[in-house]
């Protein structure tokens, strides 16, 4: 008669949840950090360029970055919103 062997296994169930929960916030981190610092930098390009077209000293780039980093804020209070509502 085979017996079946058991292969060895060093991870029970518990660290395989440990695992999937690491994963899980290193995503989130992940998204976090990339839609901050996209909506920061697309308003700050945008920002410069209007700035350099309309030629206002600079004036325009500091609110192409108050702008971004409130849509990053935003983004990311939503984003962190969502995954806790799970």
């Amino acid at each position: 008669m085979l017996q079946k062997r058991n292969k060895f296994n060093p991870f029970t169930k518990r660290d395989n949840q440990i695992n999937k929960e690491i994963l899980k916030n290193f995503g989130l981190i992940t998204q976090l950090g990339l839609s901050v610092i996209s909506s920061i930098l697309l308003f700050v390009l945008g920002f410069v360029y209007l700035d350099k077209r309309l030629h206002t000293d600079g004036k325009l780039i500091i609110i192409g970055v108050l702008l971004g980093v409130a849509t990053g804020v935003l983004a990311a209070y939503k984003l962190l919103k969502k995954s806790y509502k799970d």
